[in-house]
């Protein structure tokens, strides 16, 4: 147990200096563009008109496309584009439960990644014990890898997130947990 304590600990907070540096330019950026500032106005005017609640907007939508013909002609939308997913916020002040200050948004990354860093630990202590250092390192890098294959993979193919952002997200998930999975192939020995 003290273990996994130390190990989540440490895991946690070497997953969290991480985060802020793979979220500073470029890797943090990678794939994002803003719209020109003069556009803007009317951009976020449509989307307000449109958009009504918290939530991810698809378009061009599939909606209730039901039949083959319907199907069809969705098809035919998104074929000749463009398309986007925006995920919208109308009041993003009024998360009350969230709050809407920076502190606020990094307390809340800071205790997932403590999370994040406690299942490592947990995982760091339960591999065999004939496992080397190494191997039980890159061992934990694959939960990045696995992260990055199952949720930025299929962005990337279903949603059309850009190549760039799917190759910075393989260099935020498995660089944070390759370096945790150093740590924690040092503090967490199987069988120890």
């Amino acid at each position: 147990m003290k273990q996994i304590v130390l190990g989540g600990i440490l895991g946690g907070l070497v997953l969290f200096v991480w985060s802020v540096i793979a979220h500073m330019p470029p890797l943090g950026t990678a794939g994002e563009r803003v719209v020109d500032s003069a556009q803007e106005p009317a951009v976020l005017n449509a989307l307000r008109s449109a958009m009504t609640e918290r939530a991810i907007y698809m378009m061009p939508g599939s909606g209730k496309a039901t039949t083959s013909a319907e199907r069809r002609a969705w098809a035919a939308r998104y074929a000749r584009g463009p398309a986007s997913v925006v995920a919208f916020s109308p009041r993003p002040a009024d998360r009350a439960w969230l709050g809407s200050n920076f502190g606020t948004w990094i307390s809340i990354e800071f205790l997932s990644d403590m999370a994040a860093g406690f299942l490592g630990a947990i995982i760091a202590v339960s591999l065999s014990s004939t496992l080397g250092f190494w191997q039980r390192a890159f061992l934990m890098a694959t939960i990045g890898l696995i992260a990055t294959i199952d949720i930025d993979g299929s962005y990337w193919n279903w949603y059309g997130f850009p190549t760039s952002y799917l190759l910075a997200q393989f260099a935020d998930h498995v660089g944070g947990w390759f370096l945790v999975g150093l740590l924690l192939a040092r503090v967490c020995r199987p069988g120890g």
